[in-house]
């Protein structure tokens, strides 16, 4: 296995959690070409590119990584025919006002036979709030526009219902095409504590996603804890900067924490 498949296990301290429901009739026994074998339950992100969980690391795969034997203990299509997971990429600027601008990408997989005229998704509860604030952009710089069901005026005491969004895509993906999405809003989320400004993203999706966050804070601020191990932290032009990859199933609850204050 190409070592850089391989995703830090200190980055993945809690990330076991997320896969944890699942561990059962879920189990994979994985071979690599390189003769390693790993217990754990296999992911597919798009064709012939897999996330596997093994006890506390998450891996990144491709075909080329995995030995042939591993789908001779059931169909290969037990893994390729899981829906794939969707992935986004999250960059988070933290204002000194305590506002977020928050940007993310959402990759769109076209597998089938047939072009993609909308993307569609789950609002989780927590995003309601702020889903009118929102933009989205295709990558050829249209806006689109993002319809509800149901719609905003009837959310009211439908706290535990599914709000499904449907974004009508102004240029199709076609058959074997991959498109991004980009999004953007600006909220208040930081919290003033006793110890200082705190900046927290608890996921709660909703559908399973595996989500890239990458941090800025504000020029100046000085970084006191974070809260799971992030994959990485810099500095840059007076910004300090703070990553994580995590895997989130449906409604899961893994907070991401930076407590920090400015100098």
């Amino acid at each position: 296995m190409n070592k850089r498949t391989l995703i830090p296990v200190l980055t993945l301290i809690l990330i076991v959690l997320g896969f944890a429901g699942a561990m059962g009739q879920d189990s994979w026994t994985v071979k690599l070409r390189d003769g390693s074998d790993y217990q754990g339950r296999l992911l597919r992100l798009e064709p012939g590119r897999y996330l596997l969980q093994s006890g506390g690391k998450l891996y990144e795969l491709t075909d080329d990584d995995i030995d042939p034997s591993t789908f001779a203990q059931r169909s290969r299509r037990d893994a390729q025919a899981q829906r794939p997971v969707l992935e986004t990429l999250r960059y988070d600027e933290v204002n000194a006002d305590g506002t977020v601008g928050m940007h993310w990408e959402m990759h769109v997989v076209n597998e089938s036979k047939k072009a993609i005229t909308e993307l569609r998704f789950g609002l989780a509860p927590w995003e309601r709030a702020h889903a009118d604030q929102r933009s989205y952009r295709d990558p050829y710089g249209n806006s689109l526009i993002p319809v509800y069901d149901p719609p905003a005026k009837d959310w009211n005491g439908l706290r535990g219902k599914r709000i499904q969004v449907s974004i009508p895509l102004r240029v199709p993906v076609a058959p074997g095409e991959n498109m991004i999405i980009n999004c953007q809003e600006t909220t208040p989320r930081i919290e003033q504590t006793k110890k200082g400004l705190l900046y927290r993203n608890v996921g709660d999706y909703a559908e399973n996603r595996l989500v890239w966050v990458k941090v800025r804070l504000p020029r100046n601020a000085k970084i006191a804890s974070i809260i799971p191990q992030p994959a990485s932290r810099f500095s840059h032009d007076g910004y300090e900067y703070v990553t994580w990859r995590r895997y989130y199933s449906k409604g899961e609850r893994i907070p991401l924490e930076i407590l920090y204050t400015i100098r």
